[in-house]
């Protein structure tokens, strides 16, 4: 009996040390099964340092763990420490529960070509094995767990995005969850750190309700530098660099049933934002973008910004023939007309409160073959309450013109309704000589100095501009270089508007349809001041005569008789006004053009010469006794039956009626020019006649056709010689 006691103690010792060895090797047994059929198991080739068990706590510890990628010789993933606190005995109740998940140095390589990864084979593996599991399964149970303390430390993230040539690290990750059951009431917290490799940090606090679904996530980014994602900006634009710092704080509110339908809200502030294009130039860029997120909400397209500030904001646009330097550069190309944007969309959006602070904006284009730079700065803008179904929106806004003029505007607009908007605009102290490029292009003419004072209030209703514009110009002195495209007579437009203060004040109503697609604002705008310039000049005297008080219908022209020599008492009256034009306008030059037609002079000439032999006749008037005055030529022609006018034509020789029209024009010429400068002997207004061969002759009267024009320096001149030879 003692033998067969002895023989089971020692059954039960040799027994309890092959449990003992078993279970102190099962851990490697286990371990080097699972790596063997890994493939199989997993998907891919595994390694394992270390697996070990402690049977009476149920923690489970891996050690350097490895997977491979497809080749079998890059590594996929890799952990230096992995720890799992089971309580098994919870199983028998249909319950997974976990006291503790740690893992620790996780480092996960991702590879990206062409939209493939390199755990694309993973995905499928996995897939198409819980797809035969799904068949063979008749019912699934609810899955009923509890977890805890669950953190990942000092993880890793490299993601190589081979179709940009990037590579993103993402280091120092980690990640903490305090509890989370299947049949908690409560939301479990989830913490997420991790460091950027430049500096910063991304912090997230995540709470969520595993039973329904509803969650919210606090997330804080700081001092993430914009350069590391330039590779992925290159793709949709042409650009040399995209730099800046975010800090943002962000609060995520939804359902993991539906993430679409989460709502963001936070704050977003970026500092020293920078893009250039491809030859290196800065073409945007902010001091500081400060935005604050009321509500985001993306799934019904409601988006509401509480706050929009912009400091210091640059922009460098370019314009040429075809398109802009903006365009370019992120490959915005026009939409096909029946790609055009839905008016009648349902996206609601809101900004609270917009401003724009000291900004800058550098203007260039090449347009008439030479270069036009300008310099906006001290750009301020500000705006509340901007809803895309307001009814009425203002925007106010200022700056300064290319470091010396200023604007101010009130832009107000209705948002869903473009063609109903009104724009105040005030610009002042605008250095003039700025647009030369464009004056010299299009009107022929450099503009040497002027200072441009400009008020509008324009208002568009249903499409139809109507614009009240008021512009002052003061001192400006141009130049006719006769190559513009329309060669438009701007210096004298300009010399005939300016008052007796030098300055040139008008009033220009615009008037237009925008619906019509052939017309611009700009357009519009051109041809009303290309037409202004062109109605000046066509009529000068309309806005001389005002300088004497005059009507400008007698100062257009002198009328005589084809007989006068000598200018009447209320023609000289009219020389007068003419000399005090002159005296009132400066550089006013005034030409007084003798225009008859001889053959009706001559004609005049010999009634009225044969009418003064009919007075020393008969002591009688030709003009009021035609009868009798046609019987005397009748009876000088001894021909009863001839013509009045073929009797004057024989008894007046054409050459002496020729010799007398000669006499007394230039007669009635010399008379009018001493008159002239014996009233003032500096005047510049001279006495021509025409050729005639110039059709104004013609049926014309005698008469002096006054013209209009600006002194040239040889006009003084030539004014001055004559004046010493009349002397």
């Amino acid at each position: 009996m003692a033998i067969r006691i002895k023989i089971l103690k020692r059954g039960h010792l040799i027994f309890l040390g092959c449990v003992f060895l078993l279970l102190f090797f099962l851990p490697l047994i286990i371990k080097n099964y699972v790596v063997k059929i890994s493939k199989e198991f997993v998907g891919r080739q595994i390694e394992i340092g270390t697996l070990k068990y402690n049977y009476f706590t149920s923690t489970a510890r891996v050690y350097d763990f490895k997977m491979f990628e497809q080749n079998e010789k890059d590594v996929f993933t890799s952990f230096d420490t992995l720890i799992i606190d089971l309580e098994p005995i919870r199983l028998f109740y249909n319950e997974k529960d976990i006291e503790q998940f740690y893992l620790k140095g996780l480092v996960v390589k991702m590879v990206m070509k062409d939209s493939v990864f390199n755990f694309h084979d993973l995905i499928t593996f996995h897939t198409s094995s819980e797809d035969t599991t799904a068949n063979n399964s008749v019912t699934a149970e609810p899955v009923k767990y509890n977890l805890s303390n669950i953190e990942i430390k000092d993880a890793n993230f490299f993601f190589d995005n081979q179709t940009v040539g990037k590579e993103t690290h993402i280091e120092d990750f980690s990640f903490i969850i305090p509890y989370v059951s299947w049949d908690q009431k409560e939301k479990s917290n989830a913490d997420v750190k991790f460091n950027f490799r430049n500096g910063g940090y991304l912090e997230s606090d995540l709470n969520i309700n595993p039973v329904d679904g509803e969650f919210d996530a606090m997330i804080t980014v700081k001092d993430l530098f914009l350069e590391p994602f330039y590779e992925y900006v290159l793709e949709y634009s042409e650009v040399n660099s995209f730099d800046g710092l975010l800090n943002c704080q962000i609060l995520i509110k939804g359902n993991t049933n539906d993430p679409v339908k989460s709502i963001v809200t936070g704050h977003v502030d970026v500092h020293d934002f920078v893009m250039t294009n491809a030859n290196n130039k800065k073409f945007l860029g902010a001091t500081r973008v400060d935005c604050i997120l009321k509500d985001i909400d993306y799934h019904n397209s409601h988006y509401v910004i509480d706050s929009l500030k912009l400091y210091e904001p640059y922009a460098y646009f370019e314009m040429d023939s075809v398109t802009n330097n903006m365009f370019r550069i992120f490959k915005l190309y026009p939409e096909p007309e029946e790609t055009a944007i839905d008016s009648t969309s349902s996206m609601y959006y809101a900004i609270h409160n917009l401003s724009v602070n000291k900004g800058v904006l550098d203007y260039s284009d090449n347009l008439t073959g030479k270069r036009f730079d300008y310099h906006l700065s001290d750009v301020t803008a500000e705006s509340k309450d901007i809803f895309s179904d307001a009814e009425w929106v203002n925007i106010y806004s200022e700056m300064l013109l290319n470091n010396r003029g200023t604007l101010n505007a009130k832009l107000g607009f209705i948002p869903s309704d473009y063609t109903n908007l009104n724009l105040d605009l005030t610009i002042e102290n605008f250095l003039l000589s700025d647009i030369n490029v464009y004056s010299s292009y299009y009107t022929g003419h450099n503009i040497l100095k002027g200072d441009f004072y400009y008020y509008s209030q324009s208002k568009i209703t249903n499409g139809n501009i109507k614009s009240e514009n008021k512009l002052l110009v003061k001192n400006v002195s141009v130049s006719n270089n006769k190559s513009g495209l329309y060669s438009l007579p701007l210096k004298f437009a300009l010399f005939l508007l300016k008052d007796k203060n030098g300055d040139v004040n008008l009033e220009i109503p615009v008037r237009g349809d925008l619906n019509d697609p052939q017309v611009s604002v700009g357009k519009i705008v051109w041809n009303t001041f290309k037409n202004l310039i062109i109605k000046t000049v066509a009529s000068p005297i309309n806005f001389l005569a005002g300088l004497v008080d005059g009507d400008p219908k007698e100062f257009e022209e002198l009328k005589f008789t084809y007989t006068d020599t000598i200018p009447s008492e209320r023609q000289f009256r009219k020389l007068d006004k003419l000399l005090e034009m002159e005296s009132k306008k400066e550089g006013l030059k005034i030409e007084l053009n003798h225009f008859v037609d001889p053959d009706l002079q001559r004609e005049a000439i010999a009634y009225s010469e044969l009418g003064k032999q009919y007075f020393r006749d008969t002591e009688k008037d030709y003009l009021t006794e035609d009868t009798d005055f046609e019987m005397y030529l009748r009876t000088l022609m001894g021909n009863d039956s001839i013509s009045i006018k073929e009797a004057v034509h024989q008894l007046m020789k054409p050459q002496t009626a020729d010799s007398l029209a000669n006499l007394f024009n230039k007669a009635l010429i010399k008379n009018t020019q001493e008159y002239l400068f014996r009233m003032k002997d500096s005047t510049n207004i001279t006495v021509i006649t025409s050729e005639l061969k110039e059709h104004e002759n013609i049926g014309s009267i005698s008469r002096f056709k006054i013209k209009y024009d600006m002194l040239e320096a040889s006009d003084e001149k030539k004014s001055n010689s004559d004046s010493k030879e009349l002397n």
